[in-house]
């Protein structure tokens, strides 16, 4: 026969209570924490490496297509580069300078609060020929947000070098 249990020992103690408070409220911190600064951090690295990757498929689909794309804000267009929460990818059939709906090949939205800021020699668009080359439009782009910065670094052959810089670089 089967001892009975004893009443006494189905509760939990006041000690082990406060003990698995303590350990949930630990716990809670750290969630914020990574929510409030890692989740931030890693948008703009994502971003960074996107946009990096977007702009090398334009380069390569102008040389592969043997017409030149454009690359232009795509919160203000090919008119002007503002800071940006997207970018668009085309080819203007027209030669008007600007990005028609039916010329976009391509769109990247930027992640939560990241934005995009191109510093450039000149032209309001990256415009890569049908070499690949975007003559005399070099400068950087910078991805941020209030906790992160990265520099996408493009030379004028077109080719691209990504860099960790600090928030305050990030142009307002």
């Amino acid at each position: 026969m089967p001892h009975p249990i004893c009443r006494a020992n189905l509760g939990f103690t006041l000690m082990e209570a406060l003990i698995a408070v303590m350990i949930s409220v630990i716990l809670m911190m750290l969630s914020h924490t990574i929510v409030t600064q890692l989740v931030p951090k890693y948008q703009v690295i994502t971003a960074a490496h996107a946009i990096n990757n977007f702009m090398l498929a334009a380069r390569a689909g102008a040389m592969s297509s043997h017409n030149h794309r454009m690359l232009c804000s795509g919160d203000s267009g090919c008119k002007k580069f503002t800071p940006s929460r997207s970018l668009i990818v085309g080819m203007d059939a027209n030669d008007n300078n600007e990005l028609e709906k039916h010329e976009i090949l391509g769109e990247y939205k930027l992640p939560g609060d990241t934005r995009l800021h191109w510093k450039r020699f000149r032209g309001n668009a990256l415009v890569f020929n049908r070499y690949g080359i975007s003559h005399f439009q070099n400068g950087s782009f910078y991805i941020c947000n209030e906790t992160a910065a990265r520099r996408l670094v493009m030379n004028w052959i077109g080719r691209t070098r990504l860099e960790t810089v600090p928030v305050s670089d990030c142009p307002n």
